[in-house]
């Protein structure tokens, strides 16, 4: 590649990733959302960029999702409080909040983050052949690995209530309340997934988003939701200077994000979330401290590892939504493309570390000027207006749909994960060959 070609790429990552920290500020956006209106714009005013070179808009895409997988934690760490009168389960990241400590669960997310980085830059040149390899030998057995974590997932449901009823029969039937609306919520979402994979009413012209409201619905929408009506306030926030951290919580940690991240990202349907459950199973991750630090670590092998994956000469593996649009336009041929996106994301990546800090006393500052319910609010305003936007109303009937799905976890108090059935139980049945088979007999076909 010419030098001068080089340099324009860098140009245009840095360009994403300084779009990725203006948009990581807005809560419950999620990066492929930002992508699906750049990528409706790039195609609205294609012939803008009909002489570019594919490489730039590719590194363009590429400071997107690297900026944001190391930043769009930051805004829900500041902005969304737990409140415990609508969520059973308080996550680390959460109790650390509520401690004054928020900027230090920012830190360690970031360290993690940081280990995936310098994985994927530093091993990944060299893993060229043994990812084309498990790709093969993963292939025909991906069908009953996807089963077994739809297992995991339903077995590892368990009772929230304290089992303080006055009867034996009152204790069974609040102990058994959640789990069976934990398996409803599996069901309802892994019906809607279906529907979405074989009868979609999007536009035809949008339908590579068709994705998009559906997890707008299920997860970002209810969020938003539920912090509006949270009651709690948010304390002061100290800015610490040194943090209580052990080599061993960033090997653990670390090691726990990298598996997730690997795992997810050569199993289709399987995202970040069930992969660092397991994950934290198999590598026996335990503290606040590690989990932090995995789901920083996970997040970035996930969103950032897979992407190069697609560029690996003799892999181009195709997983998550930033690899699906890149592809809409550019197909990588060489290694030297390879290695300037490698490049391009290690270089991104550390800059997007050293500025996760000045990131997070910003959004310390915001929280402590602008009601967090604001902020919720004008998320929600943003990701309506984008669904509308991009797929119409027929993805904002989608959108509303999915939230009424979504919104059931936090009522019941089941566990959200749950709602990713949407991709698991479609995906699942497609590989064991009856998908098409099941949707005909659900009316979908």
């Amino acid at each position: 590649m010419e030098p001068m070609l080089i340099l324009s790429c860098l140009v245009f990552a840095l360009a994403g990733g300084l779009i990725a920290a203006a948009a990581s500020l807005i809560p419950g956006l999620h990066i492929y959302n930002v992508i699906a209106i750049t990528m409706s714009i790039l195609f609205a005013v294609e012939h803008l960029f009909a002489g570019l070179d594919p490489m730039l808009m590719t590194s363009f895409l590429i400071g997107l999702v690297v900026g944001f997988s190391l930043l769009f934690t930051i805004a829900s760490q500041y902005f969304q409080p737990c409140d415990d009168s609508y969520r059973y389960i308080m996550l680390p990241h959460e109790k650390y909040l509520f401690e004054g400590r928020a900027h230090e669960a920012v830190v360690l997310g970031s360290v993690g983050a940081l280990v995936a980085v310098l994985a994927i830059g530093i091993i990944f040149p060299f893993f060229g052949h043994y990812a084309a390899f498990f790709r093969d030998l993963l292939r025909p057995h991906l069908y009953w690995i996807i089963g077994a974590v739809i297992v995991f997932l339903l077995m590892t449901e368990w009772p929230k209530d304290p089992g303080t009823g006055p009867t034996p029969a009152k204790r069974m039937l609040d102990g058994w309340g959640s789990i069976l609306m934990g398996y409803f919520c599996f069901g309802i979402a892994g019906l809607l997934g279906m529907f979405i994979f074989h009868r979609t009413v999007i536009p035809v012209d949008s339908t590579f988003q068709s994705l998009m409201p559906v997890f707008v619905g299920l997860f970002a929408i209810p969020s938003q939701l539920l912090t509006l009506l949270a009651t709690v306030p948010i304390p002061s926030q100290n800015v610490c200077r040194t943090i209580e951290l052990t080599g061993e919580d960033v090997i653990r940690g670390g090691a726990s994000g990298l598996v997730a991240g690997l795992f997810s990202g050569f199993t289709p349907a399987v995202t970040p979330g069930p992969a660092l459950l397991l994950s934290g199973h198999a590598t026996v991750t335990g503290g606040d401290r590690q989990f932090i630090i995995g789901g920083g670590a996970g997040r970035v092998m996930y969103y950032v590892g897979t992407l190069l994956f697609f560029f690996m000469p003799g892999v181009f593996l195709r997983r998550g939504g930033a690899a699906i649009n890149i592809s809409l336009f550019f197909t990588p041929e060489t290694w030297a493309q390879f290695l300037t996106i490698a490049g391009l994301l290690v270089l991104v990546g550390s800059i997007s570390f050293v500025g996760s800090l000045g990131y997070s006393r910003l959004a310390r500052l915001i929280v402590a000027k602008v009601p967090y319910k604001w902020l919720s609010a004008g998320g929600m305003v943003v990701m309506i207006a984008l669904v509308g936007y991009v797929t119409g109303w027929q993805g904002l009937a989608i959108m509303g749909v999915a939230t009424l799905i979504g919104i059931i976890p936090n009522l019941w108090h089941t566990r959200r994960i749950n709602l990713l059935a949407v991709l698991l139980v479609p995906m699942f049945l497609n590989m064991w060959g009856v998908g098409a088979d099941v949707a005909r007999w659900l009316g979908f076909l």
